[in-house]
């Protein structure tokens, strides 16, 4: 579902594939800058731990020295980079309300040839394990449970028996078009993840967000009870676990 947005009807795949005629403020041409935007290339392709000062230096065409200078060490770099990278896609910036995230993806991949790198960093974010992904897929899941409620409050979207772990479940799915994008493009006889190959997998998502994939609830059905069924074989485990030796029953109490 949603990651922001103002439309409580609107799933996360029309945000994500409606594309949005918008420029990024982003553009800065100083030193600083230049050794950011170089580390994000680099880091969006080959992560943080392939990534030296001395790479980032021939990178941004400057010495490893000035790249210390500015930033102090490559984690304080790391940092800049996920700031970055952060303030753009939530879009918090002069004009822009925070966290319409869809509209910056949407952006960024309707002009692939500029923003590719801030997609590949993005990916990044969350394969890496970091502070800065972790916080960032946090605040997805929170957008898109307050944008799911909002849709069943005004009856656009069906209530779920556990409406967290469904807002959990679709930020994944959405988050796996940045993870997994050249498995997808390759999948779709694309050389990258092409507008073409967004819009049939934007399609197909909203499509299964509004008629589903089963005819009827028997697999649902089967699964809910299946589950029970392992909950309550793992309670007893951890009950024989706890009490491996019971008292005795009086009938089992031997009389003097």
């Amino acid at each position: 579902m949603g990651w922001g947005g103002t439309s409580a009807s609107l799933t996360f795949a029309e945000q994500l594939f409606s594309l949005l005629n918008m420029r990024s403020s982003a553009d800065d041409s100083t030193t600083k800058a230049r050794i950011r935007d170089a580390a994000i290339r680099l880091i969006g392709r080959n992560g943080f731990a392939a990534t030296s000062a001395r790479a980032v230096a021939a990178e941004a065409g400057v010495s490893a020295g000035l790249v210390i200078h500015h930033f102090g060490s490559m984690r304080d770099l790391k940092t800049a980079c996920d700031d970055f990278i952060i303030n753009e896609v939530t879009h918090r910036k002069a004009g822009m309300g925070e966290g319409d995230v869809s509209a910056a993806v949407s952006e960024w991949y309707a002009d692939l040839d500029t923003y590719e790198p801030w997609l590949s960093y993005l990916g990044r974010l969350f394969t890496d394990d970091s502070d800065a992904g972790a916080h960032l897929f946090d605040r997805f899941v929170e957008l898109s449970r307050e944008m799911l409620e909002q849709g069943v409050a005004s009856g656009a979207v069906h209530p779920s028996n556990d409406e967290h772990a469904r807002a959990v479940l679709l930020v994944t799915h959405s988050l796996s078009m940045l993870t997994l994008q050249s498995h997808i493009a390759r999948s779709l006889n694309s050389a990258r993840l092409s507008l073409d190959s967004l819009s049939r997998m934007g399609n197909a998502a909203v499509e299964i967000y509004t008629h589903g994939v089963y005819t009827d609830s028997s697999t649902l059905d089967a699964t809910r009870e299946a589950v029970a069924e392992a909950t309550r074989e793992a309670a007893d485990m951890r009950q024989h676990v706890q009490d491996p030796d019971p008292p005795a029953m009086a009938a089992d109490i031997p009389t003097p």
